[in-house]
């Protein structure tokens, strides 16, 4: 018979190992509800950040629209290459408050909307004009699947421009091997809520996924979309499964039981650094997929014009991982001339990244009509409202011409360009009107500027000279010595950045750099 003094040791060694037992089954359940959480929310940002090649080209669409009294030719030149298969298999605009609403221009396949009753269409594309976001159209049941979005340029406009996106008829769209949500199955939903009906893709047979699972909201236009995720094996690993199971057969040794408690310490911080590198990864991942987003809403090449050399830089910004609104555009207009923008929206995000898209091709609908600099800015303050959409933008816009050795400055609210001659730099002095979206109908004042032979013309953004804790004008003192010295327009903007921008930008920074070659 065992003593008290064995059995009160034998009944605290069971007791200890009963405790860590139970503590190991919990901190894995919580560690894999955590990973789920995590690869959730990674997921739901990859998500977010494709919704703009969406809603960007209805948006340029319904202003060209709008521009053009629903120019046909305009519109097939700008939808055309986006309805052959991605994003669209269908493009088209429609009278915004007709009673029985007929499509006035269609690109690509004939819309499913087209055979939609009546009623229904003209409160579709009545409701469209009064929302600031795209409308989404279910059309899960037609087949082919499809949905359909509409975009207004307002709550006056004329016209809708409504497009249509073909969706797997099986429902099934597998992960890459390779990627980062290989050991999970997923289902979208249209709207807030699992239903079958209303499923738009997933990785597995089954979409009504079990067991463990998490899920994320994504908006999307006027609706949601509900991104449900389960992992397909232990996403901390086996060790972590068979641990209780490790420490209750060996916990019953005492002397074990203190090597047995080293291990897992020591496993459990190799764990841990294991988890620090994921989320680094994670982290790098959804950083390189916001720095592909924002360049894929620049321009892709560097245009050539005869007499000119043209260099532009766009860098991220070091903090965060959101998309900025920083942008640069040069547009060849008639008789030997070309049109320069430099512009910055407010803010970090989709949201600003999307009112930079907007900007950015309605001032090259407003180009191809041939407005000036000064008007280009007037229309402008249409598209954007800071009270509306929390963001206004600044903008530098110049009409060059090559020929003349000038240039035509029309600036909203944007730092005065830099004219380089030599060994000599000096700030233009610009007309500079408030910024895009801050006062509407604002009328802008245009300045001629003569450039010397061989001159260059620096237009730039605030990140490239702002800092925290000093003025504008000791960053704009800086920018302007660190402008001297360089023979190509290559090494100049290398140069500056390397000299301004050592340790990086907090902020995002784009510069396009004009130089004469006469």
């Amino acid at each position: 018979m065992l003593s008290r003094a064995s059995i009160f040791v034998l009944a605290v060694a069971l007791a200890v190992t009963l405790s860590l037992s139970l503590m190991a089954r919990s901190l894995h359940d919580s560690n894999e509800k955590r990973l789920l959480r995590q690869q959730v929310s990674a997921a739901a940002a990859v998500l977010s950040a494709a919704i703009p090649n969406v809603q960007t080209p209805l948006s340029s669409g319904a202003v060209l629209a709008e521009a053009t009294n629903s120019d046909s030719r305009a519109f097939r030149n700008l939808m055309t290459p986006l309805a052959a298969g991605a994003p669209f298999v269908s493009a088209s605009i429609w009278p915004a408050h007709a009673r029985d609403p007929r499509p006035l221009v269609v690109v690509g396949s004939a819309p499913e909307l087209a055979g939609r009753p009546e009623a229904e269409r003209a409160k579709f594309l009545a409701q469209t004009t009064g929302k600031k976001v795209v409308s989404v159209l279910d059309l899960l049941g037609q087949s082919p699947r499809r949905l359909g979005y509409a975009f207004a340029a307002g709550p006056t406009a004329r016209f809708v421009v409504y497009a249509e996106a073909a969706l797997p008829e099986n429902r099934r769209a597998a992960v890459d091997s390779n990627s980062a949500f290989a050991d999970l199955d997923y289902a979208i939903y249209l709207g807030s809520t699992a239903n079958v009906d209303h499923l738009l893709a997933a990785s597995a047979a089954k979409p009504q996924l079990t067991g463990r699972t998490a899920e994320d909201g994504v908006p999307f236009g006027d609706t949601t979309l509900l991104l449900v995720m389960t992992p397909r094996r232990e996403l901390g690993g086996d060790l972590m499964l068979r641990l209780p199971w490790l420490i209750g057969g060996v916990g019953t040794a005492i002397a074990l039981a203190a090597a047995l408690m080293t291990e897992r310490l020591v496993r459990r911080r190799a764990h841990a650094e294991e988890l620090a590198r994921q989320n680094a990864r994670l982290f790098s991942e959804q950083r390189s997929v916001a720095q592909t987003l924002q360049h894929s809403l620049l321009p892709e090449e560097r245009p050539e014009f005869p007499g000119l050399d043209l260099a532009v830089r766009y860098v991220p910004g070091v903090d965060g991982v959101d998309i900025g609104g920083d942008w640069y555009d040069v547009i060849g207009v008639a008789d030997g001339k070309v049109i320069i923008v430099v512009g910055d929206v407010s803010g970090r995000g989709l949201r600003a990244a999307t009112a930079m898209a907007s900007l950015r091709y309605a001032i090259r609908a407003y180009v191809a009509q041939g407005d000036p600099p000064v008007t280009v800015l007037f229309k402008l303050t249409n598209l954007i409202n800071v009270v509306r959409d929390g963001h206004f933008a600044t903008v530098l816009c110049g009409l060059v011409d090559v020929a003349g050795h000038s240039v035509i400055f029309a600036n909203a609210g944007h730092p005065n360009p830099l004219l380089i001659d030599g060994a000599t730099a000096e700030f233009v002095s610009t007309k500079v009107g408030p910024p895009v979206g801050v006062k509407a109908a604002t009328s802008y004042a245009e300045v001629s500027v003569k450039v010397p032979a061989n001159g260059t013309l620096l237009a730039y953004t605030d990140g490239l000279f702002e800092r925290r804790g000093e003025t504008p004008d000791v960053g704009l003192a800086r920018l302007r010595g660190a402008a001297i010295g360089y023979d190509s327009l290559d090494q100049l903007l290398d140069g500056m950045l390397r000299a301004l921008t050592p340790d990086g930008c907090d902020d995002d920074t784009a510069i396009l750099a004009v130089k004469w070659l006469t």
